[in-house]
């Protein structure tokens, strides 16, 4: 059976595999690491499979589940932080992604689609704090609907076996936050993120993907802190063994390129500008009508960050 098939600009496209949303931030803790709170908007490692082809015209549903848990974190050089000790995060996420491909309807030769993302986490956190009163024992819990993501206006360009999707989401702050505590489902900001993702089948049993994006925020207000810009890049490498599975090396990249600054001055005096690698497993099955993915990511040269391990079940469905 072939990966897809094309009716000229109509697309009967199958879609075996779980493309990609936006699920919140599962890193959100009270010190000072890589933008505020150690977390971001976007979350890494899970535009992996296939996020360079729009599924067909119509409404379509995505279900991500991701847990993530962390014992390290990381501090400027690699190091587990001296500021903290008997780290522990664990984080659930929960999201629900609907996509609209407009029929009929083309721009620039691309085929126009329109996203939301409806994220929902829960949030644990401990660890000691180490101030010049001595050791100071810290945890918060929080449980809610994070911060919701618009993508308005995506562009798919197919030209053979290389697919390609550009496009601009925007992260809106309703999730629930409050600067006094330990971890919110909210980050109280803004963040615009134009990104580009590319899909190669080279043949029917063979995937190459990558989607990059670049995050700007705007200032928290309710402390004058503005996270720094950042550079990520989801991929995936799969092989298609049957018509309907296929299992891969899938991950992220994550860099943080400019300094967080609080009233104005680079935190810690030096930034503290994030970097993580993600890599791992992954296995999917998929036909026309459902597909699911389960995918783990273990992270490494981490600076300036919790340093874990995530696992992510995805799942799609097209309705109408």
């Amino acid at each position: 059976m072939p990966f897809f098939e094309y009716r000229g600009l109509r697309r009967c496209v199958s879609v075996p595999l779980i493309a990609g949303a936006a699920v919140a931030s599962c890193c959100r803790v009270a010190t000072v690491h890589a933008t505020e709170g150690g977390g971001n908007n976007y979350p890494v490692g899970v535009n992996t499979l296939l996020p360079g082809i729009q599924p067909a015209p119509g409404n379509h549903l995505y279900v991500y589940l991701q847990d993530y848990e962390a014992t390290t974190l990381a501090g400027n050089n690699g190091d587990p932080s001296s500021s903290v000790s008997d780290f522990s995060l664990h984080a659930q996420a929960l999201a629900f992604r609907l996509s609209h491909v407009w029929r009929d309807v083309t721009l620039f030769g691309a085929t126009l689609e329109s996203r939301t993302n409806i994220p929902f986490v829960n949030l644990d956190v401990h660890f000691d704090a180490h101030t010049p009163k001595g050791r100071v024992h810290k945890s918060g819990h929080a449980t809610g609907r994070s911060d919701l993501t618009l993508g308005p206006l995506f562009l798919g360009w197919h030209i053979g076996n290389l697919h390609q999707v550009i496009g601009l989401e925007f992260f809106v702050p309703t999730g629930s936050y409050d600067p006094g505590r330990i971890v919110n489902p909210g980050r109280n900001y803004y963040s615009m993120q134009p990104n580009y993702a590319v899909t190669w089948l080279p043949t029917p049993n063979i995937e190459f993907s990558a989607r990059a994006l670049y995050s700007v925020s705007s200032v928290n207000h309710a402390t004058d802190y503005h996270s720094g810009n950042e550079f990520i890049v989801d991929y995936n490498a799969g092989y298609r063994f049957t018509p309907m599975w296929q299992v891969g090396v899938s991950g992220y990249f994550y860099k943080q390129t400019t300094d967080d600054l609080q009233h104005g001055v680079p935190v810690n005096g030096n930034g503290n500008r994030g970097q993580a690698l993600g890599v791992g497993p992954s296995i999917a099955y998929g036909n026309r009508k459902f597909s699911v993915a389960l995918k783990y990511q273990r992270e490494m040269m981490v600076r300036n960050r919790p340093e874990g391990n995530r696992v992510w079940l995805q799942m799609y469905m097209p309705f109408q």
